[in-house]
């Protein structure tokens, strides 16, 4: 008997019949299953590229399970325009005065120690201009215990503590402590150990030749004058962290104060640099590396798929099925989305929308040279990424069998263990 079919799904035509039986009666019509019409994929993404913002947010997000930089801020800050500073490209400063409003620097979590058991060294250095900075350790009722300062002009001070056991860095004189929420530079605490890759190395061996301790460095710096937080706020101080680093601060040049936005004078920034992408994407690729140094296979695997989205977006340019990504999907979940892929697909200009990963134009539009060169330079520093976890750097005399500080494999936020290779 004849198969029934939907005629919502399918359409059915008319043929004529080539079968010997059948050519007596060319008037007995044959069926045939037609395959529907295939709507053209649309993507919500832009054609151009859309700018870093999702990228550092997901830079802020990644960094923060590591460590915290918790710096006060104003806001409200007056943008004034002066064109004194350049005849050609008028700049602006940031003016903090009584209707500011003042931000302190809060800690996503209870203000004291934790039991630790991993121990992390740390290295901080002094390059503001404040005559020192002191520094105070949170014990485990919650106490700012005194136990050092650091002189400007390049005084380093130097630690070794353990994970979840935070810290306050305040502004003053040698002649006296200072107190109160306003005197604070920076709240930091390290939530994680950071494992140590190549070109990023991120371990000492411990005294007494004990075992390789985590090192976590930053220098306090002045922020300079003319520049705020992407946000708008203005912060008391910056971080320079070169491992771990915080989203560059922001022109107010580049800030549109001519406009009659008000509310938000910081809505209107100027495209970011080509150099900015680069590291961005550089970034995401020694995380991927870091990744499978705690967890082997895990980096390795991510980059491999990585790798393979990207060179069938440079292969099929005028095809949008391979620049439309489902999060929701198990493997892209587990080897991109989690993973440092994420921040390439980001710097590269993906944008997230409705449980999907979408990049350039939908149906009938082809994807701009311009950004067809940005995939197939970052397959070239994704491929080298690979490269390296496969078979080491040359110049490594450790190959690629470098031993990993303590607690790097992502067991020991106050020892208590982990769940799915993460601090808990």
């Amino acid at each position: 008997s004849p198969k029934k079919t939907d005629a919502s799904t399918c359409e059915i035509s008319n043929v004529a019949s080539n079968h010997p039986r059948d050519q007596s009666s060319n008037n007995s019509p044959q069926y045939r299953l037609e395959a529907p019409n295939t709507p053209p994929i649309q993507l919500h993404s832009k054609a151009c590229h859309p700018g870093l913002t999702a990228y550092y947010n997901w830079l802020s997000t990644t960094t923060s399970l590591y460590r915290i930089y918790s710096i006060p801020s104003y806001a409200n800050v007056s943008v004034r325009s002066d064109s004194s500073l350049s005849q050609n490209e008028p700049s602006a400063t940031v003016s903090v005065d009584s209707e500011s409003t003042f931000y302190p620097a809060i800690l996503p979590m209870q203000p004291s120690s934790e039991r630790g058991q991993v121990p992390v060294y740390l290295e901080v250095t002094n390059r503001t201009s404040y005559e020192s900075v002191h520094v105070y350790w949170v014990d485990y009722k919650g106490n700012e215990i005194y136990k050092g300062s650091i002189r400007n002009g390049g005084g380093i001070w130097t630690q070794t503590t353990y994970i979840g056991h935070p810290w306050t860095f305040r502004k003053g004189r040698d002649d006296r402590q200072p107190t109160g929420e306003e005197s604070v530079l920076l709240k930091y605490v390290p939530f994680r150990i950071i494992p140590t890759v190549p070109g990023a190395e991120t371990a000492q061996h411990g005294s007494f030749n004990g075992p390789i301790v985590g090192i976590q460095r930053f220098t306090l710096k002045d922020v300079p004058d003319g520049f705020v937080l992407r946000e708008g706020l203005s912060p008391v101080c910056y971080v320079e962290d070169s491992i771990m680093p915080e989203p560059p601060l922001t022109r107010t040049s580049e800030v549109d104060t001519s406009s009659n936005n008000n509310n938000n004078p910081w809505a209107s920034v100027k495209p970011f640099s080509p150099t900015e992408m680069t590291d961005a994407i550089r970034w995401s690729c020694l995380q991927m590396q870091r990744e499978d140094a705690a967890n082997p296979g895990r980096g390795l695997t991510s980059a491999k798929r990585l790798l393979q989205y990207l060179r069938n977006i440079c292969l099929h340019p005028d095809e949008p099925k391979y620049r439309k990504l489902r999060t929701g999907n198990r493997i892209c979940m587990e080897t991109i989305y989690n993973t440092g892929a994420r921040g390439v697909l980001l710097a590269l200009g993906f944008e997230e929308h409705l449980g999907y990963l979408e990049m350039g134009p939908g149906e009938g539009k082809t994807l701009s040279y311009e950004r067809i060169k940005d995939v197939s330079d970052a397959m070239e520093a994704v491929s080298k990424s690979v490269n390296l976890i496969e078979n080491g750097d040359d110049t490594n005399v450790h190959d690629r069998h470098v031993i990993q500080p303590e607690g790097a494999d992502g067991f020991g936020r106050a020892g208590f263990g982990h769940a799915d290779g993460m601090n808990i």
